[in-house]
Parts: C-alpha cells; structure tokens; sequence
C-alpha cells in the first residue's frame, strides 16, 4: 500500500483572489464560539496581513508554516515544521505562509463576540472582519462543492 498524505484526501476550496492558498472548514460551534479549519499553502505563497481577535491553536500537519511581521513582509518571525502545537491568546498580527515544501495546518479558532479575525489592506487597515457566520457559509459552500 503506497503512502497517501492527507492534504491529497481533502476537497479544498480555494480561497477567491489568493492562487495557492486553500482551506477546508471541519466545523463551525456557534455555542462554543469556534471554527475548526484546514489550510493549505502551496511552497512560498503568503496569505493576507491579518490578526486573529481571539485564542487561536495551530497544528502543523504537513511541511512548514512560517509566520512574517504584519509591517515587515520580509522578517521571518517563526518557522513551524510538521508536527508543530502552537497557541496564542489572540489579538496577534501576521502574514503566514508555506515552505519550501507548502504547509498544510489546523487552526482551532475562538470568536470574540462572533468575530475571527480581520484583514488588512496594503496601509495596515482593517478592510474586512472575517465572523463565524462568513465560515459557516464556507462550510455551505464545501457541501455544495462537494456534491457535484
């Protein structure tokens, strides 16, 4: 039997405007104000500056996640390789991206009144708060995508 990695198993949708970089929501728990969510970088892409409003934990499932400073792109930060456990108690500024190899992560995310985490546009400014509802209809999205 040949090795399969999970990423090859998983139905991921592609974030719009952002080549290379896919998620997967596992689940949405408005009672406990949470998202449970798979990402996926393909080597070298870099997601949108932004900061998680509330506790995050990540596990590094497969290649490297790396973390750059919000105001400095080039700054490396952290480097994450596979079987990495990280948390944080959120309002926490980053760019993440993967590897040489990509980088394949579960985010555990906790709202704050419903909120995820916000994004910035080029000057460092909130242009979009990204709320458990927006994941919920990810999660709409990945059934009827899956279905055809």
């Amino acid at each position: 039997m040949n090795a399969q990695l999970l990423s090859s198993t998983i139905n991921w949708i592609e974030f719009p405007g952002f080549p290379g970089l896919y998620y997967n929501v596992l689940d949405v728990d408005k009672n406990d104000d949470s998202v449970e969510l798979l990402m996926k970088f393909e080597p070298g892409v870099r997601c949108i500056p932004h900061r998680h409003i509330g506790p995050v934990k990540t596990l590094v499932l497969e290649g490297e996640h790396l973390i750059y400073k919000v105001d400095d792109p080039n700054e490396l930060v952290d480097s994450r390789p596979a079987g990495t456990f990280t948390t944080h108690n959120g309002d926490e500024s980053h760019i993440e991206a993967g590897g040489d190899q990509g980088a394949v992560i579960l985010l555990s995310m906790t709202s704050i009144n419903g909120d995820i985490w916000e994004t910035y546009d080029e000057d460092l400014r909130v242009d979009r708060i990204s709320s458990t509802n927006d994941f919920e209809r990810g999660l709409r999205k990945q059934a009827l995508a899956e279905q055809m």
